[in-house]
């Protein structure tokens, strides 16, 4: 019996470690659809070019991505869009996963969100046969990342009046910030700092 108490306080001791060790004095969240603006602000995405294959057969090809979107699940994320293609006369459509990575820079406060990988196929048909043209890779035209400003952003005071006619001003800071992804968002978790300085009423 004593054993179970003792089990009892020691979860209870592990539980209250974890919650102080979370900072969640200030929670900063990015939306999935509010990233995926950009995407519409941005426009069709398409290419074109000249192909050849066996030195023979000669055309123009051209390809668009419908769709482009970055989705957020819990603890991982990825890129999705569809490819609609023309190769001369023929045409096909492919779905194009993609890979993508998100990082904090607490010393700058910035959010990126970069698309590593999304690679869909270029080919063509021959006497009932696939050829093969080239892969598209579309992180080539997502070079940059796409950056959002972080909770450091915000700031915050309070002007406190005290009995001696002095104004004590409290200002609020977010630091030392932690990020997740969670389903359909960013999560930032901040610390807030306080300090104090008084002033003349």
């Amino acid at each position: 019996m004593r054993l179970f108490y003792l089990l009892i306080v020691f979860y209870f001791i592990l539980i209250q470690r974890v919650h102080s060790q979370n900072r969640n004095d200030l929670v900063f969240i990015l939306s999935e659809k509010a990233v995926n603006k950009v995407f519409t602000a941005i426009g069709e995405i398409n290419g074109k070019s000249e192909y050849e294959v066996f030195g023979i057969i000669k055309g123009d090809y051209f390809w668009k991505i419908n769709n482009a979107r970055i989705l957020f699940m819990a603890d991982s994320s990825q890129f999705n869009c569809d490819a609609e293609v023309k190769v001369g006369p023929f045409t096909y459509k492919s779905k194009v996963p993609g890979q993508v990575k998100i990082d904090y820079n607490n010393k700058t406060d910035k959010i990126t969100i970069k698309i590593k990988q999304a690679v869909f196929e270029l080919y063509t048909m021959f006497r009932i046969k696939k050829i093969h043209i080239k892969n598209i890779h579309l992180e080539d035209y997502f070079k940059e990342p796409f950056t959002f400003d972080g909770p450091k952003s915000y700031k915050s005071s309070v002007n406190i009046n005290m009995p001696d006619s002095t104004v004590k001003i409290i200002n609020l800071q977010p630091s030392d910030c932690e990020i997740k992804v969670t389903l359909k968002a960013i999560k930032t978790s901040c610390d807030i700092k306080a300090e104090s300085k008084t002033g003349v009423r």
